[in-house]
């Protein structure tokens, strides 16, 4: 039966609308890439306007609910098409490790719709092979695209062929034997001892009387990221054991770091409502900073040093460690890897006691 939707006059909540008499409530909202609708309604007549509008939303959310849990409920067979499997396996990337949780999602779909959809997507996953998977990636690269770009797809794919075959859809991974080459970008420093020095003196030069940046490039002079910097909140320090955690890093663990004194005064010094990011921005409170590129490029202007920049830093502190002799283990730890390499994986990583050798190192080059 068709909906009048003019009928439905009062706003209530996103997709949620009433009518004149607030017996009536229209809901027409997007689940798992589907638009649903349905309206709700009360005769109730000892409810007032007030119960049957909380009594509305109540309904919107076990509806949605019961959507989702019966579209998870999907039984799969043989035959399903790679772009039906794979919106449900979006669906559950919150649950999922292989991304970090829900972190780069709204990216990883929009690559998938553009590069790999239009390919295979209409394709049932047990039609697909290995050589669809190696025209993407050629497709990607004739698009000038670079070597990072082009892995993108195997990242994405690699493990929703593995979500199927758990899943007993295929038996094969048709990723499996496929590399993509990326070229050594690693920018090579020399005498990364003197130069962490120069980098620290900079830093207490320029934004001496910013204890905000002087504290975001401190951060990044201990070999984080720059995307741990700015997403950094408050409730993840811990002053009283002079720490940090980080919950969700690039590899997918938590990790935690010492918190070096003389950022921890910057940080208590800084004046903010202390509640939500630590680098919050200038213009919303319950936000991060999202562009940093002035103060970076006063740091690289000052260091007559072009490679500069956060990630670059990165390359410098475990280079200078290196110099001073610091075992590999601890240096792997520092930076937050949890791949040792040469060290092999038989041995855990200690993050805490990296970052606690790396301070340490970093203070003696910085203080002599």
């Amino acid at each position: 039966m068709a909906v009048n939707r003019k009928e439905f006059i009062n706003k209530i909540d996103t997709g949620l609308y009433a009518n004149a008499k607030y017996d009536k409530f229209y809901l027409n909202c997007k689940v798992n890439y589907k638009v649903k609708q349905k309206v709700f309604t009360y005769t109730n007549q000892v409810w007032d306007k007030k119960t049957r509008i909380k009594k509305a939303k109540i309904d919107t959310l076990e509806y949605i609910d019961k959507i989702k849990n019966d579209s998870q409920e999907t039984n799969f067979n043989e035959n399903i098409k790679l772009d039906t499997f794979i919106k449900q396996y979006f669906n559950t990337m919150e649950e999922s490790s292989s991304y970090s949780g829900n972190r780069w999602k709204i990216s990883i779909v929009n690559y998938y719709n553009k590069h790999i959809k239009d390919i295979i997507g209409n394709k049932k996953i047990k039609d697909i092979r290995q050589i669809h998977i190696k025209s993407i990636i050629n497709n990607v690269k004739s698009l000038g695209l670079s070597a990072r770009s082009q892995k993108t797809a195997l990242e994405i794919l690699n493990p929703v062929f593995k979500s199927a075959i758990v899943n007993r859809i295929i038996s094969f991974n048709p990723c499996d034997g496929i590399t993509v080459k990326r070229p050594n970008t690693k920018k090579k420093v020399q005498n990364a001892s003197v130069l962490l020095k120069e980098i620290y003196n900079a830093i207490m030069t320029i934004f001496k009387d910013d204890i905000y940046f002087q504290a975001l490039f401190l951060f990044a002079l201990q070999g984080r990221r720059r995307s741990e910097i700015l997403t950094l909140r408050w409730e993840y320090i811990d002053f009283d054991n002079m720490s940090y955690t980080l919950p969700n890093t690039k590899n997918g663990e938590e990790q935690t770091f010492i918190l070096p004194e003389s950022i921890a005064l910057l940080l208590l010094a800084m004046e903010t409502n202390k509640k939500h990011y630590v680098f919050e921005s200038p213009t919303d409170s319950t936000s991060y900073i999202q562009n940093i590129q002035t103060q970076t490029r006063k740091l690289k202007k000052a260091l007559n040093n072009p490679n500069f920049g956060i990630h670059y830093l990165r390359n410098v502190v475990v280079s200078a460690m290196a110099e001073q002799g610091v075992n590999a283990t601890y240096l792997s730890g520092a930076l937050g890897h949890s791949d040792l390499n040469t060290i092999k994986k038989y041995l855990s990583i200690p993050y805490k006691k990296g970052s606690e050798v790396a301070n340490a190192t970093i203070q003696l080059l910085t203080e002599s």
